[in-house]
């Protein structure tokens, strides 16, 4: 899977770094073929916004999450997309599920007296 990570009006840091790999790594459960995902993550004073893009097998999952510090702001945000892969997984399952074929009930004849 690749990672792209941006920092936008913030210094880069290596321990968020890995704590976003580290992080994306655990959703890999999720994914049916390996994927790209981006994070970008933004400062605004004392504003931290986590912007994370997920594409996998032509399906795109978006989330945003803002608060005053930045690995709660990633973590909200991965808690979105785990809840939108979850859904997109369960709902691929059903989709491929084969109707059960049972044999038809014959009612009993009515006998005419």
């Amino acid at each position: 899977m690749e990672i792209n990570v941006t920092f936008r009006h913030t210094e880069s840091s290596k321990v968020l770094r890995e704590h976003i790999h580290d992080k994306i790594s655990r959703l890999s459960k999720y994914f049916i073929k390996p994927t790209n995902a981006h994070v970008t993550l933004n400062v605004e004073g004392t504003r931290h916004m986590a912007e994370i893009s997920f594409s996998e097998n032509h399906s795109l999952f978006n989330a945003k999450a803002l608060s005053h510090d930045m690995y709660l702001s990633v973590d909200r945000a991965l808690a979105k997309i785990e809840t939108q892969l979850k859904k997109y997984k369960e709902k691929l399952k059903g989709h491929h599920k084969k109707p059960s074929r049972s044999p038809r009930k014959r009612r009993p004849s009515e006998s005419e007296d």
